[in-house]
């Protein structure tokens, strides 16, 4: 195919048309010919944390599970180690899940329908699913002998107790800082 004989579109902004519209090159491309002048730096403004209508900052996926481990070691000393995985597939019902043979607390970050789960959210399921650990695990340390789950239901009134106990102690944490 001859190169010489096509036509080049002309450069943005600019119609061919108009006096003072810049020369086409001719015979083939020519690097040079098509540069452009850097455009001049507009310089950003700088966002002001606070500002009304920016979002809330987020921390990476990645750095989740660690943060939720720490706050949780400022209020309970567990006994027992778990494991944590902030997974991103996306879920319309269900928010995490505790798999105990695995010692596995599992969060699921992100909603089907509305995109990424806010921190408090992920944070309230990150402590549903590490009282269910431990209520497997450390029944005595809530004044219980052994784990008073019953076949069939979801969440036993230990659970509940260690829950209600573990927001409290998050509650009482946040009032005082």
């Amino acid at each position: 195919m001859d190169t010489s004989r096509q036509t080049q579109p002309p450069r943005r902004g600019q119609d061919p048309r108009k006096p003072g519209a810049a020369p086409r090159p001719t015979g083939g491309l020519d690097p040079d010919a098509w540069a452009q002048p850097p455009a001049p730096a507009r310089p950003r403004p700088a966002p002001r944390p606070g500002v009304a209508g920016s979002p809330p900052f987020e921390p990476p996926i990645s750095a989740v599970g660690p943060l939720f481990v720490r706050r949780l070691e400022r209020i309970y000393s567990w006994r027992v180690a778990f494991n944590v995985d902030i997974n991103t597939r996306p879920t319309s019902h269900v928010l995490g899940g505790y798999y105990r043979s695995r010692r596995l607390v599992r969060i699921y970050s992100h909603d089907t329908k509305d995109g990424r789960r806010p921190l408090s959210e992920l944070f309230d399921t990150f402590l549903h699913e590490v009282a269910h650990h431990l209520e497997y695990t450390e029944p005595q340390s809530f004044n219980s002998k052994v784990c008073r789950r019953v076949r069939g239901r979801m969440h036993s009134r230990l659970f509940w107790q260690i829950l209600g106990e573990l927001k409290f102690r998050w509650a009482e944490l946040q009032a005082r800082s």
